[in-house]
Formats: structure tokens, sequence, C-alpha cells
């Protein structure tokens, strides 16, 4: 056998192990030596199909290898979209904000406020007397509707508003319930005012008064 053909069996042997062995071409190997639009084509297609940790993980390959590349703003933006999608909104929202400090003109700064503050309205418990999950959410949605530029995510945000005054009623109301099963019936007075001071018309007006009654001899 001489050296041509020697070359030319070493070669189809390599074809035929890479097209039985899809791992070996999806290796980290292939991945390092993408180009960056290979990378970033990557990590949307993973991201399409919902393969969230794969697409962080191309991403982030993406952002390390390649800081100056022209689509390296939207794939910090896209970490946090799979961040977000995938459940892990705590990450998520330290995500969106790193994109924001990092490209403040960019287009979609709007977006990613947006996506930060919804983060933490999707991390609201409706049996915890804790108001601080919402409270956060709160402020962040008030700070993007008030933003001029924001455009259609400043309306959209001013509608979660009334969402997140909703739920703090619903936790008040929760409160006033709950100490009045504690018998400390002067915290579920001060929980059932605060509805009908702070977030009336809301739809719990009337059980507010009438815990109000029901705890005012008490």
């Amino acid at each position: 056998m001489n050296r041509t053909e020697f070359h030319i069996i070493a070669v189809a042997l390599t074809v035929l192990m890479l097209a039985g062995c899809p791992a070996l071409w999806t290796s980290e190997t292939v991945l390092k030596n993408s180009t960056p639009e290979q990378l970033y084509r990557e990590g949307e297609r993973l991201f399409q199909q919902k393969d969230y940790s794969a697409a962080i993980s191309a991403f982030d390959k993406l952002k390390s290898a390649h800081p100056q590349f022209e689509k390296t703003p939207d794939a910090y933006l896209k970490t946090a979209d799979a961040m977000f999608e995938n459940g892990a909104h705590e990450k998520a929202i330290g995500r969106y904000q790193t994109f924001v400090d990092l490209y403040p003109l960019h287009k979609d700064v709007p977006r990613a406020k947006y996506q930060a503050a919804l983060s933490y309205f999707n991390q609201i418990k409706n049996t915890d007397l804790d108001n601080s999950m919402i409270q956060a959410a709160l402020q962040a949605f008030k700070a993007l509707s008030e933003d001029a530029k924001a455009g259609e995510w400043s309306k959209k945000a001013e509608e979660k508003l009334r969402e997140c005054r909703k739920k703090l009623a619903e936790k008040e109301i929760y409160k006033a319930r709950t100490y009045m099963g504690m018998s400390n019936y002067k915290a579920a007075r001060v929980a059932a005012k605060r509805v009908l001071d702070e977030y009336s018309k809301l739809g719990y007006d009337a059980e507010a008064n009438d815990l109000l009654k029901k705890t005012k001899d008490k």
C-alpha cells in the first residue's frame, strides 16, 4: 500500500467515525474552534429547542472568546432570557442587570429591564407574609413605566403595576386572615385597614371591611 492509498483510507475511517459518533463533532473541542457567528447560531438553535443550559454554555463561550463580536451584546441578553425561561429568575435578574450596565444605549435595554421586573414578579408566593418580592417587582415596573424612552415596554410595565398592587392587597388580606386565626386581632385590623387605605378598589374592600367589623371590639 503506497502513501496515497493509506491517506485515503485514513480519511475515510475518520469520516466514518465522525458519522457514527455525533458526540465527537459536537464536542468541546469543536465548539472552542468555532467562529463567533457559529457559536451565536448554535446558541440560538439550542435556545429554540429549549435546551437552555446548553444555550447558556454556547453564549458564555462566545462572550468569553469574542467580547468584541458585534452580536456579543445580544448573547448577554440571550443568556439572561435562557435563565428566565429555565426558571432561574434570580440568576436572570443578575444577567439582565449586567446587560444593562454594559450596554446602556442598546435598543433592548427597556426589554431587559421589563424582564428583570418580571423575574421578581414570577417569584411571588401568595402564601408568604413577606412583601419584599412584590415590592421589588413593583419598584422595577414603576421605574420603567416612568421612562419616556421605554416605548411599548413602559406601557407593559404600567399594566403590571396594577397586578403588583393587587398582589399586595392579596398579601394584606392573607395577613389579616392569618392573624385573625391566631387571635392577634390588632395585627389583623392593621392589615385589613391597609387594604382600604392603600389598595382599595382592587377586589378586597368587602372582605377587609368585614374583618374590621369582626375585630372591632377585640
